[in-house]
């Protein structure tokens, strides 16, 4: 890993890529100091790839030993990261599908990163972006290592900003059942006024089947053009029924 260092020398200084903030402004790098521990590493997409790919064993190191200590999990099922391990966890991606991933993302001044993998299938990614509050670089990391397509329909559910044209629920995995279940209607939305509620399980989305797909494929295939309609077939647990709902998509602000 040639390319990474803390302190750059003046070949890797010409060739650090400026960060920008959420509004494409020029960002300053952060200088941690005594808390370089944290992040002041500078690093390459190429040297990330060996260090992914060291870890996964496709490339022999001396440090392998010590490096499967770190991939396993330490606590299981914490509020923010899911499952953790030593500086990798899981966030619960891959639970629906029954894959084993893990990752870690981070950010300093400017810039966001991503990298991941998952052992059993010896695949991993790394995803870089130098500007903050963007497209999110971990989504795009996790959906990546699930083999996600990444539609017109998920990019529009990674697009970041407050105002939302869906349909006002919000999901979750089921880790048990491997389901995606409504958590949450918002008031006055249009899921409100057709009647939905939290608790529902959402079987198929139009005519796409749920089963395998992560939460951002799912929003993406419920976001869509204002005015327009889409079909949600659902489970009601407590009753043991399925019902087909019909809800125009709309407008509506989400917190944050």
């Amino acid at each position: 890993m040639d390319s990474t260092r803390i302190t750059l020398t003046p070949e890797l200084k010409a060739r650090l890529v400026n960060g920008h903030d959420r509004l494409g402004k020029p960002a300053p790098n952060w200088d941690f100091q005594v808390y370089d521990g944290a992040g002041a590493l500078r690093s390459t997409a190429n040297d990330l790839l060996k260090y992914i790919s060291a870890n996964l064993g496709l490339i022999k190191s001396s440090l392998a030993p010590l490096m499967e200590k770190t991939h396993v999990i330490r606590n299981r099922g914490t509020a923010t990261h899911g499952d953790t391990a030593m500086a990798w966890y899981s966030r619960g991606e891959g639970a629906q599908s029954g894959m084993e991933l893990i990752g870690h993302a981070g950010g300093t001044g400017g810039h966001e990163t991503f990298i991941g993998f998952g052992k059993k299938q010896r695949k991993g990614v790394v995803v870089l972006c130098n500007q903050q509050g963007g497209l999110s670089p971990e989504t795009i990391g996790w959906l990546l290592l699930k083999g996600s397509l990444l539609s017109p329909q998920v990019a529009m559910a990674l697009r970041p900003g407050s105002e939302v044209v869906g349909v006002g629920i919000a999901l979750d995995l089921d880790r048990e059942t491997r389901t995606v279940r409504i958590t949450k209607v918002i008031p006055n939305s249009p899921a409100s006024q057709a009647g939905l509620s939290a608790g529902l399980i959402v079987q198929r989305i139009d005519d796409v089947s749920t089963t395998g797909k992560g939460l951002t494929e799912c929003a993406g295939l419920i976001r869509g053009l204002s005015g327009t309609k889409v079909r949600l077939e659902l489970v009601d647990p407590k009753q043991n029924t399925t019902n087909t709902v019909e809800v125009t998509r709309g407008k509506y602000l989400t917190a944050g």
